[in-house]
C-alpha cells in the first residue's frame, strides 16, 4: 500500500502554517518574502544560567578582595589625600558583583532567545525590548552536519558549527547551536531535510 502524496503534502503545509502561526510577530517580521518557518523553539533558561555558575567563584574572589582592601585601608592611619585609598577598592567590589550577575543575565538572554529553521536559513534571534532583534545566522561554510547531544537532565542540544564539533573537549559556545531543547530531533530533521 502506498501513501497518498496529497495527504502528506497537506499535512506538511498545515505543520508549516502551525509553526508560522505560533511564532511571535517579531520573528515572522524577520522572514524574507516567501520564506517559511519549518521549525522553531526556545531554550530552557536554566541551561544558560548553569553556564554562568563558574563566574560565581570569580565574583566571590573579587568581592572579598575588595572588602578586605576597604577594611584594611579604613583602619590604616592615612592622612591627607591618602584617605582616598579605601575608596579605590570599590572597582573590585563592583567587578565581583558583575560576576555574580552573569548567570542572571544569561537566564534573561535565554528568555529572549528563539531558534529558527526556515527553508532558506538557520538563525538564532534574540528579541530585545526597544531594540532591533539580534540575529546570529549560520553560514554554509561554518556549518557541519548537526549533532544531537542528549544531556543528563533529559534535554537535548543540537551542535551546528564545525568549530564546536572539531573541539569536543571544549564546551561549545552558546552561539554554536541550539541548546536546552526538549525535542531537538525535530530541528535536526528539518535541518537535514533542507540543508543536505
Amino acid at each position: 500500500m502506498g501513501t497518498d502524496p496529497t495527504k502528506s503534502a497537506g499535512e506538511s503545509i498545515s505543520q508549516k502554517e502551525a509553526a508560522l502561526r505560533s511564532a511571535p510577530p517579531a520573528i515572522t517580521a524577520l522572514l524574507a518574502p516567501g520564506e517559511t518557518i519549518l521549525w522553531h523553539g526556545r531554550p530552557r533558561p536554566y541551561v544558560f544560567m548553569v553556564r554562568g555558575l563558574p563566574n560565581l567563584a570569580y565574583g566571590v574572589t573579587w568581592s572579598v578582595l575588595g572588602a578586605f582592601w576597604y577594611e584594611g585601608a579604613v583602619l590604616a592611619p592615612f592622612e591627607g589625600w591618602w584617605r582616598i585609598v579605601p575608596y579605590l577598592s570599590f572597582p573590585f567590589i563592583f567587578a565581583g558583583f558583575s560576576f555574580w550577575r552573569y548567570p542572571i543575565r544569561l537566564g534573561a538572554q535565554a528568555r529572549r532567545t528563539w531558534y529558527v529553521v526556515t527553508d532558506r536559513r538557520l538563525f538564532i534571534a534574540e528579541l530585545c525590548p526597544d531594540q532591533p532583534p539580534h540575529l546570529r545566522v549560520f553560514t554554509a561554510g561554518e556549518m557541519a552536519p548537526p549533532q544531537l547531544v542528549k544531556r543528563f537532565d533529559g534535554l537535548q542540544d543540537l551542535i551546528l558549527t564545525r568549530r564546536a564539533l572539531d573541539n569536543p573537549h571544549l564546551t561549545p559556545r552558546l552561539d554554536a547551536g541550539f541548546f536546552g531543547l526538549e525535542d531537538a530531533s525535530a530541528a535536526e530533521k528539518a535541518i537535514r531535510a533542507n540543508w543536505n
